[in-house]
């Protein structure tokens, strides 16, 4: 089966099983432990949380493994709600559901940024909304729906210069896309984008304060549980190997972009992209269709793409993103994404493209 959903997740890097299995016969001790066997993994802990720091440019500041990224958000979100005072939140209309759903429980009044329709940052709504009640910022680096990429640099500087908090969920972009977190509050990431071990991200906070759990004695006190010593060996392997690779992926799927574009038949597809674009990203509105037929009718061809973020998988609603680009709700049905890999090939991509021209006809 051809695989084009490498933005939902991807096969975990041979280099990276193999760190794991090493890891998890050489050093299985529990890092919390007082003997020289625990005091080895938390050696090897500590030597990953400076690794971490180096890839996100950071000499200060926390690193704390999660179970996900989706906890990392949580954790994250749950750091800035508690050190703010103020009681008012902006993020994005399209973030993801691991920011949205702790807002909506948490916080108590977010408010919803739209974007322009080219999917850009909508930067006078941004700054009108910017008012004395705001705390907490929060937005993604890369959507994972479309691969927009937002200013979240200039962004936070925004926010710092006046006191607000800022939190990026970095999931989708972490080591795609160049970036400095230096202004950032927290910041997110997850192992299994970049063909780690699935089950396992992280979250830096420039100050830690609380567990919101209850109190622990792992991960600096924030999260409790036995550490994964061995995913995390595994996730910093893969991590190295991504980034080597990046600049040669992000060129190859520009051309496969570039072929969706001149292949595909502009009456039933439109390639939804922003000014400020994610290559290895690519989403296509099927105008003619909903997004779903056309997910099921490749799957049966032997193609596996999306509709969108796999957490929002069998959801048959609108898509967010499109809504936040101001398409009505029956065309934000019509959404598939496909994501390209490390590995793809331009005969995978073509195969695709015929398929879906005959779907067309």
């Amino acid at each position: 089966m051809i695989y084009l959903d490498y933005a939902a997740t991807t096969p975990m890097y041979p280099g990276a099983i193999e760190q794991y299995r090493l890891a998890a016969e050489q050093a299985y001790g529990n890092s919390s432990s007082l003997h020289d066997i625990g005091n080895r993994a938390a050696q090897i802990l500590e030597r990953a949380r400076t690794q971490l720091l180096a890839l996100l440019g950071q000499t200060d500041g926390n690193i704390v493994f999660t179970g996900s990224g989706s906890e990392a958000n949580y954790i994250a979100i749950q750091h800035l709600l508690r050190q703010s005072q103020k009681t008012t939140v902006l993020t994005l209309a399209c973030e993801h559901d691991s920011v949205l759903l702790p807002l909506e429980r948490l916080a108590s009044n977010t408010i919803l940024l739209p974007l322009l329709p080219n999917g850009s940052f909508d930067w006078t709504y941004f700054k009108t909304a910017c008012t004395d009640e705001v705390g907490v910022v929060s937005i993604q680096h890369v959507n994972s729906d479309t691969g927009f990429i937002f200013p979240v640099e200039e962004i936070a500087q925004f926010c710092q210069a006046r006191g607000i908090l800022f939190h990026c969920d970095g999931v989708q972009g972490f080591l795609k896309h160049p970036l400095s977190i230096d202004s950032f509050d927290a910041y997110t990431c997850s192992s299994h984008k970049v063909y780690g071990p699935k089950g396992l991200g992280a979250v830096y906070l420039r100050r830690p304060l609380f567990s919101p759990y209850y109190a622990a004695h792992h991960e600096l006190g924030i999260r409790p549980g036995t550490v994964d010593i061995p995913g995390i060996v595994a996730f910093l392997t893969a991590c190295e190997h991504y980034q080597s690779e990046n600049p040669r992926f992000q060129a190859a799927s520009q051309k496969f972009r570039g072929m969706l574009q001149k292949r595909l038949p502009h009456a039933s597809y439109h390639i939804v992209e922003s000014p400020h674009q994610l290559a290895s990203i690519c989403a296509i509105h099927t105008k003619r269709m909903d997004g779903q037929f056309v997910l099921l009718a490749l799957n049966r061809a032997g193609i596996a793409v999306s509709a969108g973020s796999a957490c929002r998988a069998g959801e048959n609603g609108p898509n967010s993103t499109l809504r936040a680009i101001q398409y009505d709700e029956t065309a934000a049905h019509g959404l598939i994404r496909l994501s390209f890999g490390l590995h793809t090939t331009k005969e995978e991509v073509e195969r695709c493209i015929d398929f879906l021209c005959t779907l067309d006809i």
